[in-house]
C-alpha cells in the first residue's frame, strides 16, 4: 500500500493551493463590473502576493517535514553502508518514516550481531591458527596469501609480517614451495614432499599441498610440518647402531686375534702366552664395562633405572669419590684440588651423584697433560646447588661443544679409544643431571681445558 500519511500531506497542500486560486479567481470575477483591470490589478496586487507567499511558505513547510526525515533516513542508510555500525537512527513516530526507520534499526542489530559473531569466529580461528605447531598457507589462484600463522612465517622465514595479499615469491623464496603450489594449481591434485629451509634457523619440513573443491580450482592449502627433530633421532639411531657394532666390534676382533694365537702355538711361548691372556683380559673388562655403560643409559632413558631418591648433601659424596681417584691423578703427578662451602640439601641418587662425579673427574684426569691441575668445586647459588669440575687438559674445540655429551661422540676418536674411554661417560652424565631436574653445561678452549658445570636444584624449590 502506498504511504497514505504523506500523500495526505501533499493532498492537502494541493487543495490549499486550489481554494487559494479559486478564491482569488472569484474575488477577480467579482470586481471585474466595477473596476478596470488596471485598477483591479492595483487594489489586489498586494493581496495576491501575500497570498503566493503564504502558499509557497505551506509549501515549503510541508516539503520541509516530508524530505527531512527521507533525509535522516539516507544519511543512516549510507552510514550503515560504510561500516559505521554503532551509529544510532534517531527517527521515531508512527508514520511510514518511523516504520522505515524501524527497520532500519532491525537490519542494523542483525547486522551488528552478525559482524561481532564473525569477528569472534575470525579471533578464534586466528588463535587455533596462532597456537599451533604446524604452519598453514592459504593461496589464491594468482599466488597471493590470503591466510598464513606464525608457525609458517617462521618455517619459511619471511620477509614481512604483513604477508597478507602480498605474492608469495615476495614474501618467500622457498623453490620447492613454489613449484608445489604451481604443480597443484595445474593437476588440482594434493602433493608430499619434504625440504630443508633457508634462513638462519633451517629446519626440515614435511610439506603438503591441497587444493580446494571448485572448478576451477579456487586456492590451495599447505600444511608444514616440522619434522627437524624426528630426522635428527633417526640420524642418531642409525649412528648409535653404527657406532654400536664399531664399538663392540673392536675389543671382539681383539680378544679373537689373541686367542687364535694362542691357540696355533702361541699358548707354549714361555715369554709372550701370558702377555697375550692380560691382552684378553683387558678387551674383555673394555667389552664389559661398554656393555654396562649401554645397559645404564637405556635403563635411565626408559625410566627402569633403580633411582632412590633421597635428601642428601653433596659434600660427603663429592669428598669420598674424589679421594678414590687421588692415586690415578698422582700416576700422572696431576694436582686435584678442592674448595667447598656449606651447601643445601639436593634430592638425588647417591649412587648417580657418585656416577656423575666419576665420569667427570675421569674424564679431566685422563685427558689433562702430566703435571697438570684439577679443580673440583661445589657451592649454593640462588635456588641450585652448583658442582663445577675444571682441568687444565688438552681442551675441546668449539665446533664439538654442542655434541660432547651425544652417546659414542669423540672429539678425538683414536686417542680416547686408546686411554679405554667408551664414549659414553658424558652421556651417562647428561641424563642422570636430568633425571635429578638439573642441568649440565661445558665451556671450553683447545690446550687451555674444560670446565663443566652442573646445576641441581635445592630440596625446598618446588
Amino acid at each position: 500500500m502506498a504511504s497514505a500519511k504523506v500523500f495526505g500531506k501533499l493532498f492537502f497542500l494541493l487543495c490549499t493551493s486550489y481554494v487559494v486560486a479559486v478564491t482569488s479567481c472569484y474575488i477577480l470575477l467579482e470586481s471585474s463590473s466595477n473596476f478596470s483591470l488596471g485598477e483591479l490589478f492595483r487594489e489586489h496586487f498586494f493581496g495576491s502576493v501575500a497570498i503566493a507567499i503564504i502558499v509557497l511558505g505551506c509549501s515549503a513547510v510541508s516539503l520541509a517535514t516530508i524530505l527531512r526525515p527521507l533525509r535522516e533516513l539516507k544519511e543512516t542508510a549510507d552510514s550503515l553502508a560504510k561500516g559505521n555500525l554503532n551509529r544510532p537512527i534517531l527517527r521515531s513516530g508512527t508514520d511510514e518514516f518511523g516504520d522505515l526507520a524501524t527497520a532500519l534499526v532491525k537490519i542494523q542489530k542483525k547486522t551488528v550481531a552478525r559482524v561481532t559473531s564473525l569477528k569472534d569466529y575470525n579471533d578464534r580461528l586466528e588463535t587455533v591458527l596462532g597456537s599451533m605447531d604446524d604452519g598453514v598457507l592459504a593461496i589464491a589462484t594468482d599466488q597471493t596469501i590470503l591466510l598464513a600463522n606464525r608457525a609458517s612465517r617462521r618455517f619459511l622465514n619471511f620477509t614481512t609480517d604483513e604477508s597478507v595479499g602480498r605474492d608469495l615469491l615476495e614474501v618467500s623464496r622457498s623453490r620447492i614451495l613454489h613449484e608445489s603450489v604451481t604443480h597443484a594449481f595445474k593437476t588440482n591434485l594434493p602433493s608430499e614432499r619434504e625440504f630443508e629451509s633457508q634462513g638462519k634457523q633451517r629446519y626440515t619440513l614435511s610439506l603438503r599441498v591441497t587444493p580446494l573443491p571448485g572448478d576451477p580450482c579456487p586456492g590451495v592449502v599447505v600444511v608444514l610440518h616440522d619434522v627437524t627433530e624426528l630426522r635428527r633421532l633417526e640420524n642418531m639411531r642409525s649412528e648409535f647402531v653404527a657406532n654400536v657394532s664399531h664399538e663392540l666390534k673392536t675389543p671382539l676382533s681383539s680378544i679373537k686375534a689373541y686367542a687364535e694365537t694362542l691357540r696355533l702355538g702361541a699358548i707354549d711361548d714361555a715369554e709372550n702366552n701370558f702377555t697375550f691372556l692380560a691382552r684378553i683380559e683387558e678387551q674383555a673388562e673394555r667389552l664389559y664395562q661398554l656393555i654396562l655403560d649401554l645397559l645404564q643409559i637405556a635403563r635411565i632413558e626408559s625410566g627402569e633405572e633403580a633411582i632412590d631418591m633421597i635428601e642428601l648433601a653433596l659434600d660427603e659424596v663429592a669428598l669420598s669419590t674424589v679421594a678414590s681417584h687421588r692415586d690415578e691423578a698422582e700416576i700422572k703427578n696431576i694436582t686435584v684440588t678442592v674448595a667447598h662451602n656449606p651447601i643445601s640439601l639436593i634430592r638425588a641418587d647417591e649412587d648417580g651423584i657418585r656416577a656423575i662425579l666419576d665420569n667427570l673427574i675421569n674424564n679431566a684426569i685422563k685427558y689433562t697433560p702430566d703435571g697438570g691441575i684439577v679443580n673440583i668445586t661445589w657451592f649454593d647459588e640462588n635456588e641450585s646447588v652448583v658442582l663445577v669440575v675444571e682441568d687444565t687438559g688438552i681442551g675441546i674445540p668449539e665446533g664439538d661443544l654442542n655434541r660432547v655429551f651425544e652417546r659414542f661422540y669423540r672429539v678425538d676418536k683414536a686417542r680416547s679409544r686408546e686411554m679405554g674411554g667408551t664414549g659414553l661417560g658424558l652421556s651417562i652424565v647428561k641424563h642422570l643431571t636430568q633425571s635429578f631436574r638439573g642441568s649440565v653445561s661445558v665451556t671450553s678452549k683447545p690446550n687451555k681445558g674444560s670446565r663443566f658445570v652442573v646445576n641441581f636444584p635445592k630440596l625446598n624449590v618446588p
